[in-house]
C-alpha cells in the first residue's frame, strides 16, 4: 500500500485528494465516514498528500503510531466494496472499465490526467523520469502500449 488516508479524514471526506488524483485511485464509499485509497492503483505520485486540509495523508512508512490501525482500515474497506460498488456516474463507470486494445477506451479523467503530467513537464514542475513512472500506468489504462525500440 503506497498511502493511507488516517483518523483526521474520519466524517471530513474533503475530496481535494481525489481531484488531483492523476489515476483516481481514491474512493467514497457509501455508507462509510472516510475516504480510501486503492493499494494496488496508486502509483505514488503524492499529488494527494498536499491536498488534504486535513493531513490525513501519509506514506505507509510515515503513518503516526497513533494511526496505525488505519493500514488495516484501508485495506479491509477495498475487501468489503468492490471497486464497481465505488462508481456511481458514468465517467467511473467508463474508468473502472477495460481500455479498448489501440486505444479509444480512455474516460476523460484518464485523460486530463495525462494532459496534467505533460502540462507539469513543460512547466518544469515534474522531472521526465518522475513524469514518465506517471505518464506509464496512466497509458495503459488509456490503451497505449509502449514497447522499446
Amino acid at each position: 500500500m503506497a498511502y493511507v488516508i488516517a483518523e483526521p479524514c474520519v466524517d471530513v471526506k474533503d475530496t481535494a485528494c481525489v481531484a488531483v488524483c492523476p489515476v483516481d485511485c481514491i474512493y467514497e464509499f457509501d455508507g462509510e465516514n472516510m475516504l480510501y485509497i486503492q493499494p494496488e492503483e496508486c502509483i505514488d505520485c503524492d499529488a494527494c498528500r498536499p491536498e488534504c486540509p486535513v493531513e490525513a495523508i501519509f506514506p505507509l512508512a510515515e503513518v503516526p503510531a497513533q494511526w496505525q490501525s488505519y493500514i488495516a482500515i484501508n485495506a479491509e474497506a477495498f475487501e468489503r466494496h468492490s471497486v464497481e460498488a465505488a462508481a456511481g456516474d458514468d465517467e467511473s463507470d467508463d474508468a473502472a472499465a477495460p481500455a479498448a486494445p489501440g486505444g479509444g477506451g480512455a474516460s476523460s479523467a484518464e485523460i486530463e490526467a495525462v494532459k496534467n503530467v505533460l502540462v507539469d513537464v513543460q512547466g518544469k514542475a515534474v522531472a521526465p523520469d518522475a513524469a514518465l513512472e506517471l505518464l506509464m500506468p496512466l497509458l495503459e489504462k488509456c490503451g497505449v502500449t509502449i514497447t522499446d525500440g
